[in-house]
């Protein structure tokens, strides 16, 4: 996730639960958004048939994008922050 955000915004980030931090609240999914869990964070890259899209890293040890759920959400953040 730290090179599909614009800058890498540094090691602090590699923890999923540090995205809960990044950038400014987005209010809730919309494309474009990250959406961060406990241990995992995607990006929010479409909705089809009622579900989001999550483009995300180390997902099944592949980059997939995919429908998934968002519950259990922790934050829902802006994708584009200037550090």
């Amino acid at each position: 996730m730290r090179t599909q955000v614009g800058s890498d915004p540094g090691p602090q980030f590699n923890l999923a639960r540090s995205w809960a931090r990044y950038g400014s609240n987005a209010g809730g999914p919309s494309v474009g958004t990250i959406v961060v869990w406990r241990h995992h964070v995607g990006k929010i890259v479409g909705q089809q048939n009622g579900q989001w899209i999550i483009q995300s890293g180390n997902d099944g040890h592949a980059v997939r994008t995919r429908p998934r759920s968002i519950a259990g959400a922790i934050a829902f953040r802006n994708a584009y922050a200037s550090f």
